[in-house]
């Protein structure tokens, strides 16, 4: 294990920094068994770790890694439409410094991460690739013990964290702009996806980003 994590961090120029949910992960009987694509355990794909630190009262979930995005840089909701304008809006309302694909994050108050933890053939990952990451969302939920707040871009993602939290999904629908109330410590946003798609189709309007933040400063108290 040693040596496989040494070999990726030689290749990737950095120190991994959640090498216990590193060890978690690939150590999962279920992962091995279960991922068809066997790409989680590639130096390419491990974007499931996420980025920020795990004491964050924020969580932000999106779908999964971008082809163009994530996929390629190695680094969660960068180098593409979607996590440009994310972090546009991040550093807008104080939550993180911006980053791009040649630089890392230096100051960041929440964690993102993805539900599906590998790049899905036609960005449509199927059930048993959601079922099958969930295992890494519930790790780092679990581990987040400070947790306020969880926003969701998305029906995917939504779904994946009620299924996290062992919740009905009759009980918690998706809608957009909606907040639910998991327990008594965490309040969970949703939102569409903040695709190119998306906003040229104006099925999400700037405006609703506005209100979602708005939304998390005011839960968050920032």
């Amino acid at each position: 294990m040693n040596k496989f994590i040494s070999k990726i961090e030689k290749i990737l120029g950095y120190k991994f920094k959640d090498i216990e949910l590193l060890n978690e992960a690939i150590t999962h009987s279920s992962i091995k068994n279960n991922c068809k694509q066997k790409k989680i355990f590639n130096y390419e794909r491990l974007e499931f770790l996420g980025v920020g630190p795990f004491t964050s009262k924020l969580l932000i979930i999106g779908l999964a890694p971008g082809l163009r995005g994530a996929n390629r840089t190695g680094k969660i909701f960068n180098g593409d439409f979607s996590g440009n304008l994310l972090f546009n809006y991040l550093e807008k309302y104080n939550i993180s410094q911006n980053y791009d694909e040649f630089n890392e994050i230096r100051e960041i108050r929440c964690r993102i991460t993805n539900a599906v933890k590998c790049l899905p053939p036609k960005n449509k990952p199927s059930t048993d690739e959601i079922k099958t990451c969930n295992i890494f969302l519930k790790s780092e939920i679990n581990k987040m013990k400070k947790l306020n707040v969880i926003l969701t871009f998305g029906h995917i993602a939504h779904n994946s964290l009620i299924i996290a939290f062992n919740k009905k999904l009759s009980e918690y629908k998706f809608k957009h702009l909606k907040k639910h109330k998991i327990n008594d410590q965490i309040t969970l946003i949703n939102s569409y996806h903040c695709s190119r798609y998306n906003i040229n189709t104006k099925r999400l309007k700037l405006s609703d980003l506005d209100k979602v933040f708005k939304f998390i400063k005011e839960l968050l108290n920032l």
